[in-house]
């Protein structure tokens, strides 16, 4: 990316981080307290906050579809393609209106400060990839937050695509929502990478697509149909990518 055009929303993103992390305190002393349910209000406010001044400033533009396919409360997996960096934005954006969300997230982004604590805070959970023995650990950290009525989003092809052509989608990642047996909405976003993946340059004023499809009951499957559940949810999500 160049640096010197990708400087002023790089800044804008950061300040918007740092006001998120102002409310640090009031994070941990919720956590500290064991009020979950107070504690996944003020992720869902302050991460809706969040969203909403980032997508202002960074002059995104998000059009949503099928949103009534959001159930009322979680807890729950969401599901997307990634397409780019302005996808997590996507998800907060959504369920800026709805509850808390949480990130299953790669472990690199717990080494830049201003937005590992954001992450942490949100009830989000770092995975380190390629390492089998950290996913099994990942999958039963997800698992308690699920049981306690946190929900959380993965991107199941682990990487940007970068443009409109997906990835290939690891249907291990849809361990996290078969041990903890929790509903799956799967989502498609497109055109995200038009922000910052096109010529690794920023791009303001684009259009951010938001597909909500309906929820997927995978706990309520038998263990032989969820693969082929999972395969159908992966087709769900890529076949309205244009």
């Amino acid at each position: 990316m160049n640096l010197i055009k990708a400087a002023p929303p790089l800044l804008k993103l950061w300040g918007t981080c740092g006001k998120y992390n102002s409310n640090v305190p009031n994070f941990q002393k919720l956590r500290e307290s064991g009020d979950i349910e107070a504690e996944k209000d003020l992720i869902w406010r302050e991460s809706g906050i969040w969203a909403e001044n980032t997508a202002k400033a960074l002059r995104i533009n998000f059009e949503i579809e099928g949103e009534e396919n959001i159930p009322e409360s979680g807890p729950l997996m969401v599901y997307a393609n990634h397409q780019g960096l302005a996808d997590i934005l996507a998800v907060y954006y959504l369920f800026r209106n709805h509850f808390q969300i949480g990130f299953i997230s790669k472990e690199e982004w717990r080494k830049m400060p201003v937005l590992s604590n954001a992450i942490e805070y949100t009830r989000s959970i770092f995975l380190e990839r390629e390492n089998s023995r950290a996913a099994i650990k990942a999958i039963g950290e997800a698992g308690e937050l699920l049981a306690q009525g946190f929900s959380l989003a993965i991107f199941p092809e682990g990487t940007r695509a970068r443009g409109n052509a997906p990835g290939e989608f690891k249907l291990a990642a849809f361990k996290f929502a078969e041990k903890a047996g929790v509903p799956i909405l799967p989502l498609t976003i497109d055109g995200s990478y038009k922000v910052f993946e096109i010529d690794n340059n920023y791009h303001p004023d684009e259009t951010v697509k938001i597909t909500v499809h309906p929820l997927v009951h995978i706990e309520e499957l038998e263990k032989p149909e969820r693969k082929q559940a999972y395969n159908n949810i992966v087709e769900t999500i890529t076949s309205t990518i244009k």
